[in-house]
């Protein structure tokens, strides 16, 4: 039998995203700790300076502005890694590191994600771009709406393999680590979850007898 791990980070280190509380001090995404990382300038130029911020679907042309497909000014956009779908139809970069980390045990999460919690990353905006769309295979679903459509906040994936790949906020996107290619697979210490949110409704084993 092969030896197991359940540590998928290996053996914890010390640094920034290593301390992971179970639960947080009250079942609230506000109560998280404010992202203390400054948002990297990475050449976007256009308008507005966050693409969609207003939410919903005001910005018909939002295809040509992060985090789809656009050209930074000069080289400061720098990709350090690379995320895709299950059939590599649609591809993403993303510049830098994570601005923080966390599990969200949600039932809508667990209902979208078929999983016990969802695992994702905080990246800017800005520091997302699609490099890839074979067959125009990038889709959008609103879960406000509930309709396939581009109107943020809403759920990107793919629509050949149906791999989920982030949701894109009014400012940020929430990128899921399972999409990411990590050299020699290997998840980096910044991709480690500082908090879990709405604990209150995770998935609780029934004990015996009930």
């Amino acid at each position: 039998m092969p030896e197991v791990h359940p540590n998928p980070h290996g053996e914890f280190k010390s640094g920034e995203h290593s301390a992971i509380p179970h639960p947080p001090p009250e079942d609230d995404p506000g109560q998280h700790t404010e992202l203390q990382k400054p948002w990297p300038d990475t050449g976007w130029r256009g308008e507005p300076n966050i693409p969609s911020q207003k939410g919903g679907d005001y910005e018909p042309d939002f295809m040509n502005k992060p985090p789809y497909f656009w050209k930074p000014e000069g080289d400061k956009f720098e990709a350090r890694y690379t995320s895709q779908c299950w059939c590599g139809n649609v591809v993403f970069e993303f510049h830098g590191n994570p601005l923080d980390a966390k599990h969200c045990h949600c039932r809508q999460c667990q209902s979208l994600h078929g999983a016990p919690f969802q695992w994702a990353v905080i990246f800017p905006k800005t520091s997302v771009r699609l490099v890839k769309n074979e067959k125009d295979s990038l889709h959008f679903f609103s879960t406000e709406l509930r309709q396939s459509r581009h109107y943020v906040p809403c759920k990107v994936s793919c629509d050949q393999c149906r791999s989920p790949l982030f949701d894109e906020g009014r400012n940020t996107v929430l990128a899921y680590p399972g999409s990411f290619k990590f050299k020699d697979r290997k998840v980096p210490l910044d991709f480690q979850p500082s908090a879990h949110i709405f604990y209150s409704e995770r998935v609780m084993e029934i004990p015996d007898g009930m």
